[in-house]
């Protein structure tokens, strides 16, 4: 193997931070940066610090050790043009041409991916789905997406905006998403959702510890308070737990039927609720799918490194 292909600059691109990471082919990451993306100020600005980051990360490496950078973007991204269109965390970031900017400063090959799509890359190659060529991943945390990997490759569709398994309608009589429609995955499995279920019934005279946890300031209730709750006993909390994940587990049939994965791999921050997600979520895809298909439920392996050797493998997938 050429020296070119020996290290991979990653970005992983969020609306507060941005996270980087200078690895080897291998994923082993060798240098790693946290820094304050501030998308309100602009992409200008923002852009900016990270490229002040990549040249403190590149100093004292030869441009000719790196192979490439693979950045990773919430939002719906134009996989050719390496675009990020929009963002509902970077709304002033729209059509900001993130694979033009980093290939001019860097003179370096660039690929771009929607964060969560990579993140199911970043598994397949480094992570829980090492052994398989055929596996969907879902991140749920704020909001909920996902990717698909088939046969050993990472599933993009038309102008690359498959995956969103967070806007698929689980009940059509549901309330209504952020996105526009009623009754999506996200709106009721999310984590949010689990927070907004917990102040309903609280609002609506429920009893439960998650009051006392946040010192009666319904704004402060979010999921982990409320798995937090759930793992010492409290009705409530329970209640709202397992709603949130038979929910997640007929998202999960929907996807199981859709693409026939070997293995469905669930990260985000709701999965580290651990048994109180995977045990309904397992349980209702054992009830709902076909006869004769099988499929295993893992937790992600890689957590909040996802998306930045996501970006890693999309490099390695697509560099000649």
């Amino acid at each position: 193997m050429s020296q070119r292909s020996n290290l991979i600059l990653a970005l992983d691109l969020g609306g507060t931070h941005f996270r980087l990471a200078l690895a080897d082919e291998n994923g082993k990451v060798l240098k790693h940066h946290v820094g304050l993306t501030n998308a309100e100020d602009g992409p200008e600005q923002g852009i900016s610090r990270i490229k002040d980051a990549i040249r403190g990360m590149l100093s004292g490496n030869s441009p000719d050790a790196v192979r490439g950078m693979g950045v990773a973007a919430a939002g719906l991204i134009d996989r050719d043009a390496g675009m990020l269109l929009t963002s509902p965390n970077m709304l002033s970031w729209y059509k900001t041409p993130l694979k033009e900017l980093f290939e001019q400063e860097l003179e370096l090959p660039v690929w771009v991916g929607n964060d969560a799509n990579l993140a199911a890359l970043g598994e397949h190659m480094f992570g829980a789905g090492r052994d398989s060529d055929d596996l969907t991943y879902i991140t749920v945390s704020t909001g909920i997406g996902g990717g698909v990997v088939s046969g050993g490759r990472l599933l993009t569709g038309y102008k690359g905006f498959a995956i969103e398994p967070g806007h698929m309608t689980i009940d059509i009589n549901g309330p209504r998403c952020n996105c526009g429609n009623v009754g999506c995955l996200e709106v009721m499995a999310s984590g949010t959702a689990i927070a907004r279920m917990a102040v309903d019934k609280l609002s609506g005279g429920e009893k439960s510890a998650i009051t006392g946890l946040v010192d009666g300031d319904l704004d402060r209730v979010t999921a982990e308070v409320v798995a937090g709750a759930a793992k010492t006993g409290d009705v409530l909390a329970k209640e709202v737990m397992h709603t949130a994940a038979t929910n997640l587990g007929v998202g999960v049939v929907n996807l199981v039927h859709l693409f026939n994965p070997e293995l469905v791999i669930i990260g985000g921050g709701v999965s580290k609720a651990g048994d109180l997600i995977f045990e309904p979520v397992r349980r209702v895809v054992a009830e709902r799918i076909m006869p004769d298909i099988e499929v295993r439920i893992l937790p992600a392996y890689l957590g909040d490194d996802s998306g930045l050797l996501g970006a890693v493998a999309l490099v390695l997938q697509s560099a000649p």
